[in-house]
């Protein structure tokens, strides 16, 4: 399981905080994972000195291996975001450390998917097909890509995005604006996405605005009609569960 997915599905947790005595002050987590589009090395790393959870260099999978060799490190998160991808192409970003991709679905290979190698994420759109979406559901994709125009999000376009969750039980990475209020915060984590891409080479002052915005969302309200959480969170995101739990165990020791 790729890193970026291990973050996802641990802020959806949002463990609430500890109990009893001598319990440790938790800080508030983000309600959803950040993702800084890098151009280079130098960008990237700046990005990640920020704070952001992950980075995502746009280049093409031949040229973005000399940028991961650079950047080998195993506390960064480190992915590409690349239009087209071939089997050549996955195998050099894999060997370089590259934790995900970011690709197409026209121009991605069959066999450059693998996501026991390297986390996947494909491009998406509100205009795919019902069956199509319905279809990616059991490719066990990381998420889908969603770059999204400018302005503020109308219902519409929320259940655009809800459409693409559910559909395809997949959590959706969406673009954001470097100004994004918490109210505009709260209605993506409550319409399916599991991480905001933050724009192109946005400033350290700007990814750490993003995440004080990202924390001061708060935690999803109980649904009055069943008692259960009214963010919506693709089942996809917890694809890996009994592979998370046995990380766990493995840490503490447990049986």
């Amino acid at each position: 399981m790729s890193q970026l997915r291990k973050k996802m599905q641990k802020l959806q947790r949002r463990e609430g905080p500890s109990i009893g005595f001598g319990a440790a002050v938790r800080e508030q987590p983000r309600a959803m994972v950040l993702i800084a589009l890098a151009t280079g090395s130098a960008e990237a790393k700046a990005a990640l000195e920020a704070g952001a959870d992950a980075v995502a260099i746009r280049a093409e999978a031949g040229s973005a291996v000399a940028f991961l060799e650079s950047l080998a490190n195993a506390k960064h998160t480190v992915g590409v975001l690349s239009e087209a991808l071939d089997e050549q192409g996955a195998a050099a970003l894999a060997a370089a450390g590259c934790d995900f991709v970011i690709s197409s679905l026209e121009k991605t290979e069959s066999v450059a998917v693998d996501t026991e190698r390297m986390g996947h994420i494909l491009i998406a759109s509100e205009g795919m097909e019902d069956n199509t979406l319905r279809a990616i559901a059991p490719l066990g994709l990381d998420g889908l890509y969603v770059e999204r125009g400018p302005g503020g999000t109308m219902v519409a376009n929320q259940l655009g995005l809800v459409r693409l969750a559910t559909f395809t039980s997949t959590p959706l990475l969406v673009t954001v604006p470097a100004k994004a209020s918490v109210a505009e915060l709260r209605v993506l984590r409550d319409s399916g996405v599991g991480g905001v891409i933050a724009s192109e080479n946005a400033s350290a002052k700007e990814l750490t605005a993003l995440i004080k915005a990202l924390i001061a969302v708060p935690a999803p309200k109980k649904s009055q009609r069943d008692g259960g959480e009214m963010a919506i969170v693709p089942s996809a995101a917890a694809g890996h569960a009994d592979h998370e739990e046995e990380d766990d165990e493995e840490d503490t020791g447990s049986p």
